[in-house]
């Protein structure tokens, strides 16, 4: 791993992690002649999806302004596109997108985020992909990672390095109209495979079907999440391999102790994104007492470090009602929101530091057990000495990475179940 490497890994943890701590294909390069280009992009459509919609080179200054009503297609049908940096970074072209996904109850819905790609000559059978889930940056549309002004790219020497296309959402609601479904497995990972699918159609992407899946921290969360979703939901993409660092689990168990945790604000956007997914059951008055319920209005003005100091001076028995873990139906939903329930059919590695003090290594342990249970085929690696949760990102994407190039390389997985 080269230092420009692991300089835009350290570059991507102080962004999309660090603020969660403080507060083989088709001829890839033949165009199918609808805007798309790799089999990521044509296989996507069947006959018996809507017609794709066009996608919009687009140009002016309200990129995130939805089109309403929103184009016919299907999820991961690209909307629009435009270009945030064109080789000034070591020969990429990274784009903002806006593409087509689909909310819990099945409502077409459109999400942005970014994608970057390689301007050299694409290999033969096209490029492949990395979707990455990003980590903790808030509830508020402003805390969308592509509205940065360099679209929240932080892995232009990787992937100048390997030759990948990168995908990162900003996930549902996060930049566009909703709230964010924070920590809703299912919303986290249908937006992760949908970039992948809308890159395909971007100018000169070229790729091949072959993809793998990056997150760390709620981006490990929602990873895990789309490895579980693959199969169905992007049939047509062929997923090598998930890895997931320090991914939350045991989301009841979180909400059982959430008063005496140094980060309680992390609460708040459980809350506030499981209202957002579940409106008919997710009730907050369950959780929140009065003052409580006035605090949580902080998830919408604010990202994740305003989150957490507008809650933390206040004794938790103001804010929260007992015994959080066993009111229903948050148990249930929180539950359903655990990820190692349902077996993948790639292999994955959980990549964890024993010393984290924001996602105890304890809750991964739990997600792998069940993991091995389902005879998955599963890696877990503890970092002894790998510092606090941000510490030890760097050297989980370090890691992460170079177990992925294996994966697309055919290299025999190590599985370690006891």
């Amino acid at each position: 791993m080269t230092r420009g490497v692991y300089k835009a890994v350290a570059a991507l943890v102080a962004t999309t992690v660090l603020a969660a701590c403080t507060g083989g294909g088709s001829d890839a390069a033949d165009d199918g002649g609808d805007g798309s280009s790799g089999a990521a992009g044509d296989e996507a459509q069947s006959e018996d999806e809507p017609a794709r919609p066009e996608p919009e080179a687009f140009e002016g200054d309200a990129f995130y302004e939805v089109p309403d009503p929103l184009p016919e297609g299907t999820h991961g049908d690209l909307i629009r596109y435009e270009v945030i940096d064109e080789g000034a970074t070591d020969g990429l072209t990274l784009y903002r997108v806006m593409y087509l996904s689909e909310s819990l109850p099945g409502d077409p819905i459109a999400v942005t985020g970014t994608v970057s790609v390689p301007e050299d000559a694409a290999p033969e059978g096209g490029r492949d992909l990395v979707s990455i889930a990003h980590g903790t940056t808030g509830i508020a549309d402003e805390c969308a990672p592509s509205k940065a002004e360099d679209g929240g790219d932080f892995l232009g020497d990787l992937v100048t390095d390997t030759g990948y296309v990168i995908a990162s959402t900003d996930y549902e609601g996060l930049g566009t109209p909703g709230r964010h479904p924070y920590l809703v497995g299912e919303s986290e990972g249908r937006g992760v495979l949908d970039i992948a699918r809308a890159a395909g159609q971007l100018p000169d992407a070229e790729l091949s079907d072959r993809i793998a899946i990056a997150g760390y921290s709620q981006g490990g969360h929602g990873a895990l999440f789309a490895g579980e979703l693959a199969a169905e939901w992007t049939p047509e993409l062929e997923l090598v391999g998930t890895f997931a660092g320090a991914p939350p689990s045991e989301l009841g168990a979180i909400m059982a102790v959430a008063g005496s945790l140094p980060v309680a604000g992390f609460l708040y956007m459980i809350v506030a994104g499981f209202e957002a997914a579940y409106p008919d059951e997710a009730d907050p008055s369950l959780l929140l007492t009065p003052a409580g319920l006035e605090a949580l209005e902080a998830v919408d003005e604010g990202c994740t470090s305003e989150v957490m100091t507008a809650v933390a001076d206040e004794p938790a028995d103001k804010l929260l009602k007992p015994d959080l873990g066993s009111v229903e139906p948050w148990a249930t939903l929180a539950d359903e929101n655990d990820p190692g329930r349902v077996k993948s059919d790639s292999p994955i590695l959980i990549l964890h530091s024993a010393e984290d003090d924001v996602v105890p290594a304890t809750l991964s342990e739990a997600a792998f057990n069940r993991m091995c249970e389902l005879d998955q085929d599963v890696e877990r690696r503890v970092y002894e000495d790998g510092g606090g949760h941000g510490d030890a990102a760097p050297q989980a994407f370090i890691d992460g990475f170079a177990w992925i190039a294996d994966r697309f390389a055919g290299e025999p997985t190590t599985p370690n179940c006891p």
